[in-house]
């Protein structure tokens, strides 16, 4: 990466993307956005990549947006700086577009995840959460509200009655309620946060490219959907996209390990 806010590693098939800002503790600012950004797409462009696994360095994994950090330079059109929730939540290039778009991924954490550092998370495929780790909704308390689709995704993971209390009471959930109630997918020790993280991306970065790539569509497709057919019938279409690349011998639809 252009400087040392984001380390960008390549291991075994497993891209591992570690925030490194530990003087604002890993708050994005647009600048760290970007550099997120750059190395998810640098390990989609990646053949020899299979999953990809997001972490921290220090004790906090995303204390949130960084408003007091300099502003980037002025857009050339508009003469404005962009702030954060403007190139994050863009139309057509936002963070759920890119997690939406990639290849597997899996958060590791075994510290706070704050405001923007919560929502963040929300559209990891995967997210291990060591036994110290916190996850913080304070967006009404602190005169802001939540973005990055929240308000879509956290109902969609954790229900919705139980989303609106989280954000409205400006939450702080601890590792083991929120493993229990599904906001971490995994709860292990904090030292084996990592290991767990990748040695998971490794077993999944050997699964057929084609496959995994239409399971993850499909979920995301059909998790809220309530027509039959439709769901149904994008089954079978990706039922029929992955026979004919058999058939034709693609190798994204074979094993890969």
């Amino acid at each position: 990466m252009s400087n040392s806010s984001v380390h960008y590693e390549e291991r075994d098939g497993v891209a591992i993307i570690t925030y490194d800002r530990q003087e604002r503790r890993n708050a994005w600012d647009v600048a760290m956005y970007r550099e997120v950004v750059e190395a998810i797409q640098r390990a989609n462009a990646s053949d020899a990549v299979g999953a990809i696994v997001i972490t921290h360095a220090g004790p906090v994994f995303c204390a949130g947006a960084d408003f007091k950090g300099a502003p980037p330079p002025p857009d050339p059109v508009t003469g404005r700086s962009p702030n954060i929730a403007e190139v994050s939540m863009q139309q057509d290039s936002s963070w759920l577009h890119l997690l939406s778009e990639s290849k597997p991924s899996i958060g590791a954490f075994h510290g706070a995840c704050v405001g923007l550092g919560a929502t963040q998370i929300l559209p990891f495929d995967i997210r291990i959460g060591g036994e110290s780790s916190t996850y913080a909704f304070p967006f009404l308390a602190l005169g802001y509200m939540p973005e990055l689709g929240c308000t879509a995704l956290l109902p969609q993971i954790v229900g919705y009655a139980r989303a609106v209390d989280i954000c409205l009471s400006s939450a702080k959930l601890d590792a083991r309620e929120a493993h229990r109630i599904g906001l971490i997918t995994r709860l292990t020790a904090d030292d084996q946060v990592l290991n767990e993280a990748i040695k998971l991306a490794m077993a999944i970065a050997k699964y057929p490219r084609l496959q995994t790539a239409l399971t993850r569509r499909l979920f995301r497709e059909n998790a809220t959907e309530r027509n039959l057919n439709t769901l149904l019938g994008r089954e079978f279409e990706a039922f029929v996209t992955m026979f004919k690349a058999i058939k034709k011998g693609d190798k994204d639809a074979q094993k890969n390990g």
